[in-house]
């Protein structure tokens, strides 16, 4: 079993320049139920019961990670590994934690995991109106594939559908 990393992304600086607060990446255990419900209905107008975030743990294809900042859950990213592709299913950020990196230490996580798991392509929707997770969507290499019309149910907005080519960006060639 691989050990989590730690790191201190993301945490502001004290007044000697070294991050006050410890951060660490590590998959989510059923002891968060609680937390996740809590953090996904800060963003999801139809968030997730306790029940369907303990079935995304207990799922085998599922991947559930979470940041940690000195011990407490602030953001979590559910992707499902089927063969060689995963589909990012649930990302979700705190309120008070957004806009210090967070996001962005779960989604190069979930490169790193996609890599070791020899996924060679991963997807996405995200809301057509949520720019700034498709600035670091792109950031990381998304790039967009299509749209899905009417996708999310509690206001049928649009999904951009996003995909990342791992092969490609590991500079092998695909299999035709």
């Amino acid at each position: 079993m691989e050990l989590p990393e730690s790191k201190r992304a993301g945490a502001p600086e004290n007044e000697t320049g070294v991050h006050s607060e410890l951060t660490q990446v590590a998959p989510v255990s059923l002891l968060w139920l609680s937390r996740l419900v809590e953090i996904d209905s800060q963003w999801n107008p139809k968030h997730w019961s306790e029940r369907l975030f303990e079935g995304e743990l207990n799922n085998p294809a599922a991947r559930v990670r979470g940041v940690f900042v000195n011990e407490l859950l602030v953001g979590y990213l559910i992707a499902h590994f089927v063969m060689d592709e995963a589909h990012i299913v649930s990302f979700g950020i705190d309120a008070k934690y957004r806009r210090r990196g967070f996001a962005r230490s779960l989604l190069d996580d979930l490169l790193r995991v996609s890599r070791i798991e020899n996924i060679r392509v991963l997807t996405l929707q995200v809301r057509a109106s949520n720019e700034a997770a498709q600035r670091l969507y792109r950031s990381a290499g998304f790039r967009s594939v299509g749209i899905r019309k009417h996708y999310y149910s509690d206001n049928s907005e649009d999904a951009i559908t996003m995909r990342l080519d791992l092969v490609r960006m590991r500079g092998e060639t695909p299999d035709v």
